[in-house]
């Protein structure tokens, strides 16, 4: 079905309907009348309301779910705004729907369904999509923030450190080994394409290959300068990475903090114990 935020029924083609009724999925008392309403491109259609007294998203099941039958043997199929408000806390990350149920409880900030876990209280992330995780040190509270794209964010609460990984389908690479010189002017352009487009100018980067857990990896240094309506003075900021390609997605694993604490003694040795923690050991549910 298509998730049409757009819609404000769920809404199924008469073939459907038709197929669900001849296998007791449905019976003759689900429907409850007939109506009108105006699609998108402003007609006024005939359909036949029906309530679904099951409808199940995964491991989400949400009850008595109002639908629409077109009076067509082929129409799309729409996830509509009937079923949406009941399904519970929705977000989008990239190419990514992510879907919390009411169902399921989120205390402490902790949360558990079937993409990924958040454990607040121990301060550990597994992502079953990437097959990653991360034990985050003990010593800082960690709080997880929705970032842009296809991020995940921990901010270290009252601390300087924040860190997040990044994932993207590795398409047609299996070692960055192989495409380090392609992968360099790649970064090159990317950098100058984000200062173009937000301001952001990051400078002194440094690239060079290394092993990360037994894999072929890039690791990779920058610094970050900007200067914005959100702060006073300009900002600048020290990052390190590792992109690594695992499980068919190339993550690029990062700590970020402000570049004066960076220069700090002993700073090096508190980024090396968090990058620690992440680890492969996830997998799939």
């Amino acid at each position: 079905m298509v998730f049409d935020t757009g819609a404000s029924m769920v809404s199924l083609s008469q073939a459907l309907a038709e197929m669900m009724l001849d296998n007791k999925i449905i019976s003759a008392s689900d429907f409850t009348g007939k109506s009108k309403s105006l699609t998108a491109d402003g007609r006024i259609v005939d359909h036949t309301e029906l309530n679904l007294s099951t409808l199940k998203i995964g491991s989400i099941v949400i009850s008595n779910v109002k639908a629409v039958v077109q009076n067509k043997q082929n129409t799309p199929l729409l996830l509509g705004q009937s079923a949406i408000q009941k399904l519970g806390e929705i977000s989008i990350k990239g190419d990514k729907l992510y879907i919390l149920s009411k169902t399921q409880t989120n205390t402490s900030d902790s949360y558990d369904n079937y993409l990924e876990k958040w454990d607040a209280i121990h301060n550990k992330y597994s992502n079953y999509t990437y097959g990653f995780g991360w034990n985050l040190p003990s010593d800082y509270k960690w709080e997880k923030v929705e970032g842009n794209e296809r991020h995940t964010i921990f901010r270290a609460e009252g601390d300087p450190f924040i860190v997040f990984v990044n994932g993207n389908v590795a398409d047609k690479v299996n070692d960055l080994w192989n495409v380090f010189d392609k992968f360099k002017l790649l970064v090159e352009k990317v950098d100058k394409a984000y200062e173009k487009k937000s301001g952001i100018i990051n400078y002194e980067r440094t690239l060079e290959k290394c092993i990360l857990m037994g894999q072929h990896a890039i690791k990779t240094t920058f610094k970050e300068y900007f200067k914005d309506s959100r702060y006073k003075d300009p900002v600048e900021v020290y990052a390190e990475e590792y992109i690594v390609i695992n499980n068919g997605y190339m993550l690029t694993i990062a700590v970020k903090l402000p570049l004066e604490l960076h220069d700090v003694d002993g700073c090096k040795d508190e980024i090396a114990r968090i990058f620690k923690g992440f680890h492969y050991s996830v997998k799939q549910r």
